[in-house]
């Protein structure tokens, strides 16, 4: 089961694309003038709307002689297509999307079940899109299966892989893929942010002021980590941790430790404002705690371990 935040803020839920037209319009025509890479990777932070692109790339590619088209100058799915109803539904056969976060981790016999179907044409002739979210966090066994799906394409296949840069990515899967690489300024983001914030009715708090250290998807989904817990700028780092750790026991959900780093960056900032500290202990510390979050949940430490670091800390433990 998703995790509430995440069922709050879908993506595919996204009608409206803000901030990408350039990156959209360059992939329309390298697909109209037959130049759509058969493997396709897409690489960048987290959060700044690479599958909501995608999703939006394939609404368009496969309304193209539907009645009910994709609006295409002004970047807005049409919701009574019979397209976006088949894929949010997730029953288009046009459309295999596999999930690689958290619980969801894609399997070696998934990938199998998906070789065995994209070996069938479709039965509408038209393209079928494969997309790996987090394809990053691939294990070894998976990512080599994978090799083996994407290694030889048909002609009506395409793979779409979205790598967030949270871990390295394995290099054979690099090395069969055309990597393009998604980047947003601070206005593009800052702009994103607002057209989301406006549609999702949030309410402004202090987060809507750092977004310099996150994405605008990570952030839509921090503000309200903030508001459910009625978190506030004045809110002890320690709290912050207690609180994000307990949940991220409970959910197995990252972005309970992407929140902590968050706050983690903010906390720091004020430090070096505050002339008063000793800047060069204050980066040592913040390294190690960011260290500590690392092995956390590669080794499943307890909660208590991170807590009593923090405590002993000079300038975080407040």
């Amino acid at each position: 089961m998703k995790n509430k935040i995440d069922d709050n803020y879908d993506p595919i839920k996204s009608l409206q694309l803000f901030g990408l037209n350039n990156y959209f319009d360059e992939f329309i025509r390298r697909y109209e003038n037959n130049n759509f890479p058969k493997v396709l990777l897409l690489t960048g932070d987290k959060g700044i709307g690479k599958f909501t692109f995608v999703f939006h790339l394939i609404n368009y590619f496969l309304s193209k002689n539907n009645k009910s088209l994709y609006n295409l100058k002004e970047k807005i799915i049409n919701k009574d297509s019979d397209i976006y109803k088949q894929l949010v539904s997730n029953v288009s056969e046009n459309y295999v999307y596999i999930q690689n976060e958290n619980t969801s981790k894609a399997t070696i016999d998934q990938i199998r079940e998906i070789k065995k179907k994209i070996n069938n044409s479709t039965l509408n002739n038209m393209p079928r899109f494969i997309i790996f979210d987090d394809v990053e966090l691939l294990n070894l066994n998976s990512a080599n299966s994978l090799l083996k799906v994407i290694e030889e394409p048909t002609d009506t296949n395409f793979f779409i892989l979205i790598n967030n840069k949270r871990s390295k990515l394995i290099e054979t899967i690099k090395s069969r893929s055309i990597e393009f690489r998604f980047f947003l300024n601070i206005l593009t983001k800052n702009e994103i942010f607002s057209k989301l914030s406006e549609l999702n009715i949030l309410n402004v708090n202090f987060s809507h002021n750092f977004l310099k250290f996150t994405t605008p998807g990570l952030l839509l989904k921090f503000s309200k980590i903030i508001s459910d817990n009625n978190f506030n700028e004045n809110t002890g780092f320690y709290e912050i941790v207690s609180i994000s750790l307990e949940k991220y026991k409970k959910t197995k959900n990252e972005l309970f430790l992407n929140f902590i780093n968050f706050f983690l960056e903010i906390k720091f900032e004020k430090i070096i404002l505050n002339k008063d500290n000793n800047l060069l202990n204050s980066v040592l510390e913040k390294k190690n705690i960011m260290k500590l979050l690392y092995n956390y949940k590669k080794f499943n430490l307890t909660n208590n371990s991170v807590l009593s670091f923090i405590k002993d800390t000079n300038n975080y433990h407040a």
